[in-house]
């Protein structure tokens, strides 16, 4: 019996590709192959764009290794394409993205009823 313990599996498919699987997409319930965050093509799409709009540059792998200069004219390019209005994700109001979890004091000390 040969020794398994430290050897990579063989992948013999060229449509193996890690993270990728076939399921029910999260963005728009069509069963298609997903991506690793459980989106079709085209959520994953649409989730890029949104990310880019939002300048959401540390999760958008279309804005990864862009300099920073250039990110504004990648998002001007998105919003003439696509427009300005969000695909995919519910906006975040500003309010609520800065919100810091504070605890309400009390008045009258808090003490029993």
């Amino acid at each position: 019996m040969p020794d398994t313990r430290n050897s990579m599996p063989e992948c013999n498919d060229d449509n193996d590709v890690f993270g990728v699987s076939e399921g029910e997409c999260c963005g728009c319930d069509s069963f298609a192959r997903l991506n690793e965050l459980g989106l079709c093509e085209e959520c994953a799409g649409k989730l890029e764009r949104d990310l880019i709009r939002e300048r959401d540059w540390d999760y958008s792998a279309l804005a990864y290794g862009v300099l920073a200069e250039k990110r504004e004219e990648l998002r001007r390019q998105i919003v003439a394409q696509y427009g300005e209005k969000l695909e995919l994700i519910t906006p975040i109001n500003k309010r609520q993205r800065r919100k810091k979890s504070r605890k309400r004091k009390r008045r009258g000390g808090g003490g029993n009823r």
